[in-house]
Parts: structure tokens; sequence; C-alpha cells
């Protein structure tokens, strides 16, 4: 099953980059379209688990800077959590999803 989990998130980073061009408007990455993204991605039923997202919060402030990379918080319905952890390609915010994981990355 985890070999499975990771082939889908793989295919995740590209729809994920494809569907968040453009979350960036000014020097910070717009978190509310991040976390819209993100969550689109993984209920997505082609490209992602096809599981609902209660909720994904991600982080206010993260500045556009290609490289960098930060973490959303990903809620089911029922109390799990998981980790979404994002990476900047461009300077216009495109993100990537690196991982998802039940665990934080960042600390």
């Amino acid at each position: 099953m985890t070999y499975l989990r990771t082939i889908i998130v793989l295919a995740l980073v590209g729809t994920l980059a494809l569907l968040a061009a453009g979350c960036g408007g000014g020097t910070d990455v717009d978190f509310t379209k991040a976390s819209e993204t993100v969550r689109a991605s993984l209920e997505s039923k082609g490209e992602g688990f096809g599981a609902p997202v209660e909720n994904v919060d991600c982080p206010q402030g993260v500045k556009v800077e290609p490289g960098l990379k930060f973490e959303c918080t990903v809620r089911y319905p029922g109390g799990k959590v998981a980790y979404a952890l994002l990476k900047i390609r461009t300077d216009e915010a495109d993100l990537n999803l690196e991982s998802l994981s039940p665990h934080p990355f960042l600390r």
C-alpha cells in the first residue's frame, strides 16, 4: 500500500504544479490559493486519493523564493491529519507537492 501511495503522490506533483500556477501575486505566496489547490488535488479521483478533505491550512507570509519549501496541514473527516510539503518552483510562486506524510516535515 505504501508503494501505491508513493506513486499517487508523485503523480500529484505534476498536477499541483499545473493547478498552482500563479499562487503568487506579490512577495508572498497566496496561502488561500495554495490551500485550495492542495485540497482539489487530494480530492481528485483521477490524480489524487479521491478522499474528501475537511480543511487545508497553509501558512501566511511565505515569501516567494524559488526552492523554498513550506508545509500545509491537511485535515480529513474523522480527525485524521496529514502534512503536505510544497516547494516554490518559480518567481511566480508555481508550486510542487513534494510529499504527503502523517508526520510534520518541518520543525
